[in-house]
């Protein structure tokens, strides 16, 4: 039975997280450090600076509420991830004069002050804009829900690196299922269809879950559960799911993992999704 998708609460498992990747980042060797990622041209240490950025930008601009000289980002999408690529390489050219060590300290430091910022803010309240996830300000629930997803899915990139397993448990993944398929809705924008129109996408795997999309007078919204009123459905394992929405799994190779079943042409925008500013692949 299908009922509207509900807030995504992250903040116990956020602690999780930046525990398990701050314990992992200490256990690594020089030549650990060194290993190249996904991210062109950035290293594992790399990644772990961009990381500790993250938090300092969000703990500055959230909770501070300071915006530093030529903060405001361009309206265009893409010259947006432009803007982006251009801060975040500064800041880890930077970064690269401070040791492992030093990073892996302070991202427990910075962790910690972003866990205490998050606990005290109202959820439910207006918070910024998550662009991915339609116009307007975001409340604070999905705003955290979408650091989470940042960090889990770069410490997910460092641990590829290395082949080294993930954190693909359900307290984990099913969060980040559930935060990435908040960028669903918003690609439907302008598919029109019958009011009452069902798109159903089960995830499956150990994290796996049942969302739909369904059309209303106005607009397309989330749901969660099972339903077998679907004009389409799609289905897809948990590990496909959130590398293609978190735009970590090029598009040709998404739609050989996904399986469609109904009308074909309902599943054609889902493949526009996106969870993460960044160029798809």
């Amino acid at each position: 039975m299908l009922r509207p998708a509900t807030r995504i609460d992250v903040l116990s498992v956020m602690d999780q997280e930046r525990a398990e990747c701050v314990r992992f980042l200490a256990s690594l060797s020089d030549e650990d450090l060194a290993t190249p990622t996904v991210c062109e041209g950035w290293t594992v240490a790399d990644l772990a600076v961009h990381l500790l950025g993250e938090d300092l930008f969000f703990l500055s601009r959230c909770r501070d509420g300071y915006e530093a000289p030529g903060a405001s980002p361009p309206q265009d999408l893409d010259e947006v991830v432009k803007w982006l690529n251009e801060i975040n390489e500064r800041w880890v050219g930077a970064g690269r004069g401070l040791s492992p060590r030093l990073v892996a300290d302070l991202l427990e430091v910075t962790g910690r002050l972003v866990s205490e910022f998050l606990a005290r803010v109202d959820v439910d309240a207006p918070a910024e804009v998550v662009s991915w996830a339609g116009p307007g300000k975001s409340p604070w629930w999905l705003v955290s829900a979408r650091e989470f997803s940042e960090r889990w899915v770069h410490h997910q990139q460092i641990r590829d690196a290395l082949g080294r397993p993930g954190l693909n448990g359900p307290s984990f993944v099913t969060p980040i299922l559930a935060t990435a398929m908040r960028g669903v809705p918003p690609v439907y924008r302008e598919v029109d269809a019958p009011e009452g129109t069902t798109i159903a996408i089960d995830v499956t795997g150990r994290a796996g879950y049942s969302w739909a999309i369904r059309r209303d007078a106005q607009d397309w919204k989330l749901y969660e559960g099972l339903t077998r009123d679907a004009a389409t459905r799609l289905t897809v394992d948990q590990d496909a799911a959130w590398r293609f929405l978190m735009r970590m799994l090029p598009e040709a190779e998404a739609r050989q993992k996904v399986t469609v079943e109904g009308e074909p042409a309902y599943a054609e925008p889902f493949f526009d999704a996106a969870s993460a500013i960044v160029p798809r692949r």
